[in-house]
């Protein structure tokens, strides 16, 4: 960083104003959402959140705070994704770990989260068996997280099963470092393989099998647009219409779902159509629906045996 901006940054006296000038570093370096960014930094910085920056805008700010913020400017300049540089992303009412071994969790997921807990619930109180589930594609480990942390007395009392797979050993780390935040890493199994190949794949079939694969296309990936030159590509690229790796685990299904089972499997938008065609073609017993994001995308598709 030139040495007249580092000047500039450590010279700041309020939180307001070191706002304002990190929002406009940020700005003319291209950053689509400079405000926004500046409030999280400086927020990060002086540990607190964006609510109290707002409430208290003249708060004397220590020269150290400007150095320490002038390298992760910088870092954001460069397109670094806000939840690298802070360590943490905010989903679903949690704090997420994040780092550069896993997807950054997207708020739409948070729909797929929503969703398996329905499921989850749905089967729970409907008799007293047991709930298999398996979300395949872990990553952070965030929808995993969100289901233990919801269904920790099922778990503990062996009413629910859960298992949660990623062919990277290294996000697996990383969703039993989230698992072992919130105290539920013993009461999740996890498993490194591709898709469903894993060797703990349940004998008697998978209740709930839940998974966000990559399903960005090839070419948007080599884009590098935002994040996604940030983020392990393995974590995005589906191929060349973004479905490979779903059309794979759709063929897997009738092997591996439970009669009455359910898969919940989250996809681009306009990608509904053609996962409905590719369950079409198995010839098995099912009914195909989808569910709608807040932006009226058909962001997950529910596959039910019947």
């Amino acid at each position: 960083m030139p040495e007249r901006a580092v000047d500039a940054v450590a010279s700041r006296q309020t939180a307001s104003r070191l706002v304002a000038d990190t929002a406009a570093r940020l700005r003319a370096a291209g950053s689509p959402t400079p405000r926004l960014d500046a409030e999280l930094l400086v927020g990060h910085a002086l540990g607190r959140d964006r609510a109290w920056l707002h409430a208290h805008p003249e708060f004397a700010v220590d020269e150290s705070v400007g150095a320490v913020l002038a390298g992760w400017v910088e870092r954001r300049a460069a397109g670094e994704p806000i939840a690298y540089i802070r360590g943490f992303k905010d989903w679903f009412s949690m704090r997420i770990a994040t780092d550069r071994r896993a997807l950054i969790p997207r708020p739409e997921t948070e729909l797929l989260a929503e969703s398996a807990i329905s499921e989850v619930a749905a089967r729970l109180v409907r008799d007293d068996a047991s709930v298999t589930a398996w979300e395949v594609a872990t990553g952070s480990g965030a929808v995993s997280l969100a289901l233990a942390v919801r269904f920790r007395a099922a778990l503990m009392l062996g009413r629910l099963r859960l298992v949660a797979s990623d062919v990277s050993a290294e996000a697996l780390e990383l969703a039993s470092e989230n698992l072992a935040s919130r105290g539920v890493a013993h009461l999740v199994t996890l498993a490194c393989g591709d898709l469903l190949e894993t060797a703990l794949a349940p004998d008697e079939g998978t209740d709930l099998l839940v998974a966000n694969l990559p399903y960005v296309a090839s070419s948007e990936v080599d884009a590098g647009r935002g994040s996604m030159a940030w983020e392990p590509r393995a974590a995005l690229d589906g191929g060349a219409d973004g479905l490979d790796l779903v059309r794979k685990l759709v063929t897997a299904l009738p092997a591996t779902l439970a009669p009455q089972g359910v898969a919940l499997l989250e996809v681009g938008n306009g990608q509904a159509e053609a996962v409905r065609q590719a369950v079409d073609s198995l010839g098995l017993r099912t009914v195909v629906t989808t569910l709608r994001d807040l932006a009226g995308v058909e962001r997950v598709v529910r596959i039910a045996r019947i």
